[in-house]
């Protein structure tokens, strides 16, 4: 049974805070408020804070920027970890194989569905002039447009990439293209490493089908109210919906546990 998150908890110590985006600190415009902001900026303050993120690396940047967060950063559903303190070097990165990207991108483009994708930090969207099949870490497409060709798999790659659903901010589901077995799960696996850290004493929260090897790997896990059900199977703690000021109770048990 899920612990449910409010004034009365106690806080256990929390030496790293890994944050989804989508569904957990962005509204339905794609902002985040002004409240999440701030105290975030303050528990960055304190401990290692970090985005971990399906979108690609330049929306993480520039969201990690708003935060003024200078811890690595997870991106592209944790294919790439960037440190903005080394002028935000890719530290870590795993790429679909350049035959199947190929295969992929010939798919998408020949049915002039919408995508967008990342290799190295290289933002490409079915629009793009330039694209290359080198290094890509994630495509991701809306999943109502691929998952009649992916379920058919005329191409017989489904066992040499990773398939991962994801929901945005206004419900939209997703399908996203991975390099095998990559998550933020495995993300994290690097991260600790890095920077030294016990994944038990690591605090988590997300939403969504891709977070779900992030929660189950860290020792405080909290789903928000607005998950996918499978979230809670996983997840140690609870906390309400976005809508309800759920990612606000959950930053201010951080807080009150930083004090």
């Amino acid at each position: 049974m899920n612990i449910k998150i409010d004034k009365h908890l106690d806080t256990p110590t929390i030496t790293a805070a890994l944050f989804d985006l989508d569904g957990t600190l962005l509204d339905r415009e794609e902002q985040i408020p002004s409240e999440i902001i701030e105290k975030i900026k303050y528990i960055s303050k304190y401990i290692p804070t970090t985005i971990a993120s399906g979108r690609i690396f330049s929306s993480v940047k520039d969201y990690s920027t708003i935060l003024d967060l200078h811890s690595p950063q997870i991106s592209d559903n944790g294919a790439i970890i960037f440190d903005p303190k080394k002028n935000d070097k890719i530290i870590f990165s795993k790429s679909i194989n350049r035959e199947i990207s190929e295969i992929i991108f010939n798919l998408l483009d020949s049915n002039s569905f919408n995508y967008f994708a990342s290799a190295k930090s290289v933002e490409m969207t079915h629009d793009s002039k330039f694209k290359t099949i080198d290094d890509v870490n994630i495509i991701t497409c809306f999943y109502d447009d691929v998952i009649k060709y992916v379920s058919e798999d005329k191409f017989n790659f489904k066992n040499k990439i990773s398939l991962v659903q994801s929901t945005g901010s206004s419900d939209e589901k997703y399908l996203s293209f991975m390099p095998k077995d990559v998550n933020k799960g495995l993300a994290i696996d690097f991260y600790c490493k890095y920077l030294n850290l016990e994944k038990s004493k690591i605090f988590a929260i997300g939403d969504g089908l891709n977070d779900l090897e992030m929660l189950n790997g860290v020792g405080i896990s909290v789903a928000m109210g607005n998950s996918n059900p499978d979230l809670f199977k996983v997840s140690k703690f609870i906390t309400k919906n976005f809508s309800d000021n759920g990612t606000i109770e959950a930053l201010d048990w951080i807080i009150r546990g930083l004090k």
